[in-house]
Order: structure tokens, then sequence, then C-alpha cells
């Protein structure tokens, strides 16, 4: 299952610098699979395809948000370094927009994450009584 996302990051020095990243997010056996571009303001690739995954073990919490203007997914870790080679995230978090044709897809696949995280926290439970 995979979908496109994008986001904008802003130069926190100067506000009018602008980078857009335009990406496909999958999962790949037990790995969310972050495949993504760079684009500056004009819309010219300012850089080569990138890749980055980790482990789903290191998710805390998916969260898809239906919005008027557009929807988000929420992606956070239970360490920061999980998401820090990601440009655009901080504090162990980073929130994709969503397009409409993906919408979908994105539900879906934060709904699958979350009923997985879910199990995995019921085992752990289980596992300490």
């Amino acid at each position: 299952m995979s979908f496109a996302y994008n986001y904008d990051i802003y130069d926190t020095e100067d506000p009018s610098l602008l980078k857009t990243v335009k990406g496909v997010l999958s999962i790949e056996g037990d790995e969310l699979l972050f495949e993504y571009k760079l684009y500056d303001m004009m819309g010219t690739v300012v850089s080569t395809l990138n890749k980055y995954s980790f482990s789903v073990n290191y998710l805390n919490k998916v969260m898809f948000k239906k919005g008027l203007f557009g929807s988000k997914l929420l992606i956070e870790t239970t360490k920061l370094v999980f998401l820090e080679p990601l440009p655009g995230s901080s504090q162990g978090k980073i929130t994709l927009r969503i397009n409409r044709e993906d919408r979908g897809s994105a539900q879906e696949f934060a709904t699958k994450l979350n009923i997985a995280l879910t199990e995995r926290k019921l085992k752990e439970l289980g596992d300490d009584s």
C-alpha cells in the first residue's frame, strides 16, 4: 500500500525561502518507506530521489485528519532520531499533506497502522502480566 504526499519547508532564518517535498509513502514488509524529492519555490527539482525507511515498531502514533482545505497525516515516532533524516520533521513528528485523490489510501494506511500499533501494545501488556 502506498500513496503520494507533499509538504512545505520554511527556512527559519528567512521565511521567504521555501522548499516543497513531494514523495510517496509505502510499507515494505515491516518498514515505513519514504521516497521523496525536494523542489524549490519555482517547482524546479533540487535533489535526487531520496529514500529513507525505519521499522514500524518505532511508530508511536499515526493520525489521519480530513480537513476542509486538505487532509494531513501526522506521524510520530517513539524517539526523535527516527524521523530526523526527513526534511521538515521536528521533535520526532512529521505532518504530510495528502492530495484529494490519495485521501482514501492515506486513511486506510493510518487505520491499518493504528490497528497494528494497538495490537502490539496489547501484546506487550499481556507479556508483562
